[in-house]
């Protein structure tokens, strides 16, 4: 009877262990997931930032861009995203595991989570917005504020170039490159192959906070590095909520999107109540605002996880 209750609660170590054909790449060689996530990130690097970096300032024909070579530009953007983001994190999808449903998962979220998750978003969005308008306000020693400002100018023109619209045609274009196609091709590598790699690992909530850690720093932007992150942890609770790519996704895009269409309107200077007017908004009342915006981030983010713990599909990783 014990044998018998033995071999019918315990699955033998052969059955346990799954077959040669069913392990991936890096369970047949036994790679460290530490391993392979700095391989995968170094041969992105690589790729984007020197190979199609180079090819695009050649194109470019001169360091800055104008209205003579934007076009180019934007285009080299977006076709070297798709080649050297999007075509690497497939084929790093595929060593990850033989199931490339479980690296990148495509479960509609409920309308529910969606709106919480946006609502999130924005008043995220206006968090930072304030946490930048009080870091310009931090006094530098000279030597470095000149070292600094010129870089951060460089970046900031850099930055107006590439969204600079003056049609709505061009508008549609410069979402497709600037917010369509960097929140699927980063999504999949960061929140998919890179997420996933450290959840071999660590809990889930640690595997979103040091890929959205990762995704901050790998933007290369000292002026906007805790934004960034902080948007990454975000759009890894939402992909970890959700057991779905497609929120944050999602969120990416109305991110970068925002950003865009701010630019197009002229509305940089309207984020906080009082900017851009002569008299400059008071530490008090932008502090009012902070507290505000906190208190609605705090209410949309506990909505969304309540709609996903109510979800037929339940978000939530133990």
């Amino acid at each position: 009877m014990k044998d018998l209750m033995t071999d019918q609660t315990q699955p033998t170590l052969e059955q346990d262990q799954p077959q040669a054909h069913e392990q991936s790449f890096i369970e047949r060689h036994n790679i460290h997931p530490i391993v392979f996530a700095i391989a995968c990130l170094g041969i992105v690097f690589f790729l984007y930032q020197v190979i199609a970096g180079t090819i695009t300032v050649i194109a470019m024909g001169e360091a800055k861009i104008t209205r003579d070579n934007v076009f180019i530009t934007r285009l080299l953007t977006m076709v070297g995203q798709l080649l050297f983001i999007f075509l690497p994190t497939v084929w790093f999808a595929r060593l990850l595991s033989v199931r490339m449903a479980s690296v990148f998962q495509w479960r509609v979220p409920s309308v529910r989570e969606t709106i919480f998750g946006l609502l999130g978003l924005v008043w995220l969005q206006q968090i930072f917005q304030i946490y930048l308008f009080f870091q310009e306000r931090i006094p530098l020693p000279d030597v470095v504020k000149k070292l600094l400002d010129p870089i951060k100018q460089m970046m900031e023109e850099m930055f107006r170039g590439l969204i600079g619209v003056e049609s709505l045609p061009e508008l549609a274009f410069v979402l497709l490159v600037v917010a369509f196609v960097p929140a699927v091709v980063e999504e999949l590598l960061f929140r998919g192959v890179i997420q996933n790699t450290f959840e071999r690992m660590v809990k889930p909530l640690w595997a979103a906070v040091i890929t959205g850690a990762i995704f901050g720093l790998f933007h290369f932007n000292p002026f906007a590095v805790l934004p960034l992150i902080g948007l990454g942890c975000y759009f890894g609770i939402l992909k970890m909520r959700s057991q779905s790519i497609i929120l944050p996704m999602t969120a990416h895009f109305v991110n970068n999107a925002l950003a865009v269409i701010v630019a197009y309107f002229g509305m940089d200077d309207e984020a906080i109540v009082g900017m851009g007017t002569e008299a400059e908004p008071t530490t008090s009342v932008v502090l009012i605002q902070l507290v505000m915006f906190v208190m609605f981030f705090a209410l949309s983010f506990l909505a969304y996880l309540r709609a996903t713990a109510e979800s037929p599909e339940k978000g939530e990783q133990e």
